[in-house]
């Protein structure tokens, strides 16, 4: 979140990061229970010190996706007749993105976050009526991009014999966000009825920023804390079934290590970690709002002969109501990432 926190990383170090998930969904509403299963790409990144106050990080990693299947029967107006509605949805959105931090005053670090955001988002429907021959095909495309900069900082000072407190901010000023919306209609023997560009123009993003705090005891135990505030409210919203709020969101975490190997062993190298999130709603349904809020557990498990890791967490959470006809989605995350460690500028010494 924060691209001022690059500054730990020393001047010898290289890191290489790769990042999968599984989350596996139960959907409920007041009659229904469905359940569905993904496995995606989550993140990679590498990071490096470029200069003794310079640090910087290159990656790429999912913003947002969109994946749904509904099967419906509508009726015929003005008839008795019925026909069936299948509805998918998928894509998403991906960003590219270089963080830089830059210390001052040795305990001053400022970052700047510079992002590629883009991608495409597809809505299909195909309509299958006893009377049509061939099904009828409804597919709309949406390809949205956009460059833009974020902004952090972070001061980090000891406030007694082993404790440090790191103390940071975000910014993000509102953006525009560029699309192109096409539409097609066509039958499912080929034959096109229609095919345009619907839309094009730009879909605001909106200002955001925060803060927190760390407070380390002696390189073994780190308490976090920090707020998101998002200013959705300030985007006008074009559908009637449904609104934009203001968003709010609360985050705590907990990382202990034990120690070195001597005194406890390899478990004392493991990171023992925890956190608590409470994610407000960014939009109203049926002046509803749909928020999000989890607990997860995690190891951080080490290489031996380097600063390699392997990073293994456990997410449950649940977004979302069944109150005013809508949907709870209740999750369980599992997340793997393994953090690839090599030394730079060392020269081997052999006698």
């Amino acid at each position: 979140m924060n691209p001022a926190a690059y500054h730990d990383l020393d001047s010898i170090s290289f890191f290489l990061d790769f990042g999968l998930s599984a989350v596996i969904t139960k959907y409920k509403t007041n009659d229904n229970i469905q359940r569905g299963n993904d496995i995606n790409f989550r993140n990679l990144a590498l990071g490096f010190r470029v200069t003794r106050n310079w640090s910087t990080s290159i990656g790429i990693a999912p913003y947002s996706s969109v994946a749904y299947q509904i099967n419906a029967t509508k009726d015929v107006e003005g008839t008795i007749d019925q026909f069936n509605v299948q509805m998918n949805g998928s894509g998403g959105l991906n960003q590219f993105y270089w963080d830089n931090s830059y210390v001052l005053f040795k305990r001053l670090s400022l970052g700047m976050n510079a992002t590629f955001l883009f991608g495409n988002i597809s809505s299909d429907e195909r309509v299958k009526y006893e009377y049509f021959t061939y099904d009828i095909l409804y597919k709309q495309t949406s390809r949205l991009s956009k460059v833009y900069l974020d902004f952090g900082f972070q001061y980090f000072f000891p406030i007694h014999d082993n404790f440090r407190l790191t103390l940071g901010g975000v910014f993000g000023n509102n953006h525009k966000l560029n699309f192109k919306q096409q539409i097609s209609i066509s039958q499912s023997n080929g034959l096109v009825f229609e095919e345009k560009v619907t839309q094009e123009g730009t879909f605001n993003l909106p200002m955001y920023f925060g803060g927190g705090f760390a407070l380390e005891y002696a390189k073994k135990l780190t308490i976090s804390a920090e707020y998101l505030y998002h200013d959705w409210s300030s985007i006008s919203s074009v559908s009637t079934e449904f609104s934009y709020v203001s968003m709010n969101q609360y985050r705590f975490g907990v990382e202990y290590t034990p120690g070195s190997m001597n005194q406890y062993g390899y478990l004392g190298r493991i990171s023992y970690r925890a956190g608590y999130y409470n994610d407000g709603s960014y939009i109203q349904v049926n002046n509803t709002s749909i928020g999000d809020q989890g607990l997860s557990f995690g190891f951080g498990i080490p290489f031996l002969k380097n600063r390699t890791s392997m990073n293994l967490s456990y997410n449950w959470g649940v977004k979302g109501t069944t109150k005013n006809g809508l949907v709870r989605e209740t999750y369980h995350a599992f997340l793997l990432s393994l953090t690839l460690h090599d030394w730079w500028f060392i020269k081997p010494k052999y006698e």
